[in-house]
């Protein structure tokens, strides 16, 4: 299981406040929400798509079992005035709502079997589940598989299980900015999946990133992140 660390931590902060990306994803949701609507953002990580979904519905509760992932939110929350975000700390397929969430979201998050039986005891209108759409690992620089847990996968047993849904690819850019070259070494060794992290030359990092002119953030892999988006409901579940 996915475990946060000071440096993912650090990284995926900087990413997400560089771009627009979970902006976009939000956008993606807000014709299915409405304003009286309480969503649950499982597994939500640092929070940022929590964030971007606050100012269009009445309540955010915001679950993750990582305590420093939700440090960072709870500290976006206080900077920004944000007060109808929750923060659930935990293990969410134990956890149970007093009251059906409206929606909720699964951004990268559990695959589908799992999300469909948190949904079942957790909400009572729309699921939306936010999918890797690509075959191998991004920051690896020999090739290595993702796994099992994809689009496709999830497209497949909603079919496979008569669940009507709908479906849209997007590429959204999701890179990562870096203030020195140092920076840039740790971050693919630290995401790498290469066993022999000597492949991170210095001609293959100057080979991804492209210069900014930013004295903050100089340096920037770009990257466009293929997401495959699904949309359902818990009254279609079997």
């Amino acid at each position: 299981m996915f475990q946060w660390n000071e440096e993912m931590v650090r990284f995926m902060r900087v990413a997400s406040e560089y771009g627009d990306y979970h902006l976009r994803l939000a956008d993606w949701m807000l014709p299915d929400l409405r304003a009286a609507d309480h969503v649950c953002d499982a597994g939500c990580g640092l929070g940022y798509l929590s964030l971007a979904l606050a100012p269009h519905v009445r309540r955010v509760t915001a679950a993750d079992r990582s305590a420093e992932a939700l440090s960072v939110l709870r500290e976006n929350c206080a900077a920004r005035g944000i007060g109808n975000i929750a923060l659930l700390a935990g293990d969410l397929f134990s956890a149970a709502p007093q009251r059906p969430y409206d929606a909720m979201v699964f951004c990268f998050f559990a695959k589908m079997e799992e999300i469909a039986a948190i949904a079942r005891r957790q909400c009572r209108g729309t699921v939306f589940a936010f999918k890797k759409n690509y075959a191998t690992h991004r920051f690896s620089v020999e090739s290595h598989p993702t796994g099992d847990d994809s689009f496709s996968a999830g497209v497949s047993w909603l079919t496979e299980h008569g669940v009507p849904f709908v479906s849209q690819e997007l590429e959204l850019e999701m890179g990562q900015p870096f203030c020195s070259w140092e920076s840039a070494r740790r971050f693919f060794e630290i995401y790498s999946r290469d066993e022999d992290k000597s492949v991170i030359t210095d001609d293959f990092l100057r080979s991804k990133l492209v210069e900014t002119g930013r004295e903050d953030f100089p340096l920037y892999l770009p990257h466009q992140r293929p997401v495959g988006c699904l949309k359902f409901s818990v009254e279609d579940l079997p």
